[in-house]
């Protein structure tokens, strides 16, 4: 298949990104090893309108790892190690330019 022009703009600022700003990262799977991977870790701050009127802070740790590296992809329920951290993945969104967001939750069960 070839590849547009487009495509390969985005792959090439794609592969920057990562050999920028990924570090190394273990994806846990319900079976097999420990996967590794490098990944983009943010924990931003956000709030969050809970329909009461009332804003709730929170923090919501993000994990962006390309998709062609993790096959097959990571689902809900599968975890992470990031920084000696584990956490859950709660929910996997693909980003349309070929990294997929993992959102997280700090796993209560890591040591």
């Amino acid at each position: 298949m070839v590849m547009t022009p487009f495509a390969r703009a985005q792959r090439l600022v794609a592969d920057a990104v990562r050999s920028t700003f990924a570090e190394p990262v273990l994806l846990h799977r319900e079976t097999g090893d420990p996967q590794p991977l490098r990944g983009i870790f943010s924990a931003a701050h956000e709030a969050v309108d809970v329909s009461s009127g009332q804003p709730v802070s929170m923090v919501q740790p993000l994990l962006e790892v390309w998709k062609d590296d993790c096959t097959p992809p990571p689902v809900e329920g599968d975890a992470v190690t990031v920084r000696g951290q584990r956490y859950l993945i709660v929910d996997v969104r693909p980003d349309g330019c070929g990294f997929l967001r993992l959102l997280l939750h700090l796993d209560g069960a890591s040591p």
